[in-house]
């Protein structure tokens, strides 16, 4: 800091040099940006001008072949030219047209519609404004253009236009020639384009570089239009356009180029030009701004970027005598931004850990409660909407927790989905109580543009000093709790020592379950499906886990594991490859297929690889995808359906049937049952196990049996454990039944010998 301020006029200095030289690039791209933009503006102006000048004449030539040929099929017309006013009614009525006249091949004039006498009016072949254009038009097919003169019989200066209409030998029977308003025809189109007021417009005939209009000099109409462009000019432009861009006359005219360039005139004054051929009726069009224009408004610009220039170095001048003032503030943002959160603007980590332990925990420091906030399912919304739509949630979530603040409260996002609430509540039924009100508020939808949002919060609560002295011990209590509450969902719980115990037996499962791929600890078992004859329809896939330090473990403790810890698609791919592989020899040595049911976990559905994998698997071990039903729980269809439904379907389309798990513990309504590709219901165990001894699992399993009918869809009822049950549900109208009355689940060797002599319902 000392070094700064002692050299702090050197810096000046060399800031001020700096801001020169940007001040100096600013004016040079400015002044590029400024010839641009009339560039492109000129240069939609020849656009617009050769376009609608084509298109003008383009119609008046289509409008004087049709009346020329109706004028030649009616021989009276020729020798009675009187008639011909008929016909020209359709030209005469355009605004834009001044005069008609039909004349012979000599110039003789058999009909104008400017003399009620044709014959007073003077032969074309001998006036030499006209002499050229009528020549030309009897030399040519098409429509010509003759010069623009004043006519004396009009008192107007006009733009003519000729063509000849010949008989089926191509030799000429008349000339008909309309007269164009020299103005109106093009001064409505300049009219319409910006910078108008600067801006030049010609349009010269290629064939003597007359003009045939200019925007400008109006009241000049004898010095503009008696004579052509100077020759030497049109060399100049000419060189101009070949060292621009190496490009000569004729290639502009072949191609019909647009080029502009920066021309000087025999007069030392420059214009930005752009030109343009129209190669149909010979017709340069011209555009030019004066770069006095440009200049000027530049030199505008300039002056206010001077005047702002110099303004901002006198501020800048008087910032440096503030200079520790604003260094403190600088740092004081740096602080903030290090220890805030950018998206919700709230304290972060860090703000955690360098100011809350520093100032809640310490000597006689009064009690408080921290709660550990964890949404449910956030990461579904990423995983389906994008991080965009994730990123306005949890704003969503954090205005939404700021406005449930005690005034003696704190709020802290701890990362991603998670937030850390600091409150003096230390009354643990106090605690609870704002808990589940900060479940409750958190759990109500969330409306992000259209789309809307339902999450829940599960909350870990650890209270100081009870539960730890430090903020580490007491972060890892609140975690424990939490992880107690993320079994249930939308739940809170106060951290207790029995917690521990169980987490840390989880952790040291889950460190196990880590290594038994590796070490083949998982295996298969299968559990035979029958209909209401016990003959076969198929087997269920179910994993099993034998450690050697824990034993036998149950699925019910080592699954959920998996899937928190993202170790599920792994295992997931394991069962599935296991199963394709000792399914596939088991319908070999048996001759026959059966129907093989494999457990799909939301992580695995969730993965991006899972469709691919499957089709691979099918591949690899040749079992028929007809064999396959993939079982998902009912709750799957609930947390992601948008997601889901596609995806089954395109399963579907493979020939592998879909199963619903545990159908009947969700919360699954029948429209959403009806989008769904469902070839199978199970009716979860819960409700077998009381069918004979409870009315309502009664009722619920009948209700569930009947809704599978309706949609078409066979039941399984899983967990039949005896004769009465099964007779039971076979009057209900189960169609087929699993559990230990018919058989366990059974090692692969075990299941073949089970098999042996029995045949499937029907193949699959």
């Amino acid at each position: 800091m000392a070094l700064f301020k002692k050299n702090i006029w050197l810096i000046f200095y060399s800031l001020t040099l700096t801001a020169v030289i940007l001040f100096l690039l600013l004016s040079y791209f400015k002044w590029q940006n400024i010839s641009l933009k009339y560039q492109i503006a000129q240069e939609n102006t020849v656009e617009l001008i050769a376009n609608a000048t084509h298109s003008l004449f383009d119609t008046q030539e289509r409008l004087m072949d049709v009346l020329g040929a109706a004028i030649a099929e009616d021989d009276r017309y020729v020798h009675h030219p009187s008639g011909i006013g008929k016909y020209a009614r359709a030209l005469l009525d355009n605004p834009d047209v001044l005069a008609f006249g039909v004349t012979t091949p000599e110039g003789v004039f058999l009909y104008g519609s400017s003399d009620s006498d044709p014959t007073r009016i003077p032969n074309l072949k001998n006036r030499p404004e006209s002499y050229a254009s009528f020549m030309d038009a009897l030399s040519h097919k098409g429509m010509v253009f003759g010069r623009t003169y004043f006519t004396p019989e009009l008192q107007k200066w006009a733009m003519p236009i000729r063509k000849t209409i010949r008989d089926t030998e191509g030799k000429p029977l008349f000339v008909m020639t309309t007269l164009l308003k020299l103005t109106s025809t093009f001064d409505r189109l300049i009219s319409t384009v910006r910078y108008r007021q600067n801006l030049v417009v010609s349009v010269i005939r290629e064939s003597d570089s007359y003009l045939q209009y200019r925007s400008q000099e109006h009241d000049e109409y004898n010095r503009t239009y008696q004579k052509p462009f100077p020759p030497e000019t049109m060399e100049r432009i000419w060189t101009t356009i070949f060292d621009t861009y190496g490009l000569n006359p004729q290639t502009l005219q072949n191609n019909e180029l647009l080029v502009s360039f920066r021309y000087q005139d025999e007069h030392s004054r420059r214009y930005l030009s752009s030109l343009k051929y129209n190669a149909q009726y010979k017709l340069w069009i011209v555009a030019q701004t004066s770069f006095d224009v440009i200049v000027g408004e530049f030199m505008e610009t300039l002056g206010l970027y001077a005047g702002v220039f110099l303004l901002f170095g006198t501020v800048f001048y008087l910032l440096f005598l503030f200079i520790a003032q604003a260094e403190s503030k600088r740092r004081a943002d740096l602080t903030y931004q290090a220890t805030h959160d950018q998206l919700t603007d709230l304290p972060n980590r860090n703000y955690l850990q360098q100011t809350v332990s520093s100032n809640r925990i310490a000597k006689d420091a009064p009690p408080f409660t921290l709660l550990y906030i964890d949404m449910d399912h956030f990461k579904n919304i990423n995983d389906s909407f994008g991080h965009h739509y994730g990123d306005r949630l949890l704003v969503a979530i954090a205005n939404r927790l700021k406005t449930l603040l005690p005034s003696d409260a704190e709020i802290i996002r701890y990362g991603g989905d998670e937030f850390i609430l600091f409150t003096q509540l230390s009354e643990k039924q106090a605690v609870l109580d704002f808990a589940t009100h900060l479940i409750e508020t958190l759990s109500k939808p969330y409306t992000i543009d259209t789309l809307r949002f339902t999450i829940g919060a599960s909350v870990g609560i650890a209270l100081y000093p009870q539960h730890g002295e430090d903020l580490d011990m007491l972060m890892r209590a609140a975690d424990i709790a939490l992880y107690a509450s993320k079994k249930l969902k939308n739940s809170a719980h106060i951290f207790a020592e029995t917690m521990q115990e169980g987490f840390l037996r989880n952790v040291h499962v889950e460190q196990e379950l880590r290594k038994a791929l590796d070490t083949h600890e998982l295996f298969m078992v299968y559990q035979p499906q029958v209909d209401a004859q016990e003959r076969l329809h198929g087997v269920e896939a179910l994993v099993r886990w034998n450690n050697a330090h824990l034993g036998s473990v149950a699925p019910d403790l080592f699954i959920p594991l998996a899937e928190a810890s993202g170790l599920m698609p792994n295992i997931g791919r394991f069962i599935l490859e296991s199963v394709c592989t000792q399914m596939h020899d088991m319908h070999q040595r048996l001759g026959y297929d059966f129907c093989v049911s494999i457990n799909i976990s939301v992580r695995q559905f969730t993965d991006p690889s899972f469709l691919r994998h499957l089709i691979e698997t099918i591949e690899k071990t040749h079992i028929r995808s007809l064999s396959l039903t993939l079982e998902v729980t009912e709750n799957l269809f609930i947390e992601d359906l948008h997601f889901l439904v596609p995806l089954l379907q395109e399963i579907k389309t493979m020939g592998i049937q879909i199963s619903m798990d545990d159908f009947g513990t969700g919360y699954s309504s029948l429209s959403m049952l009806r989008k769904l590709p469902i070839d199978e219901l199970k009716i979860d165990k819960s409700f077998i196990d009381e069918i004979l001894k409870d009315d309502v699992s009664a009722s619920t399993v009948r209700n569930i049996i009947a809704i599978a009918k309706n949609f078409g869809m066979r039941v399984v009822a899983e967990g039949v454990e005896s004769q009465a049950q099964k007779e039971l549900l076979s009057t209900l109208g189960c169609d087929l039944f699993q559990g230990y009355y018919f058989a366990k689940p059974l090692l692969k060797e075990e299941l073949e010998r089970f098999l042996q002599g029995k045949k499937p319902i029907s193949e699959p």
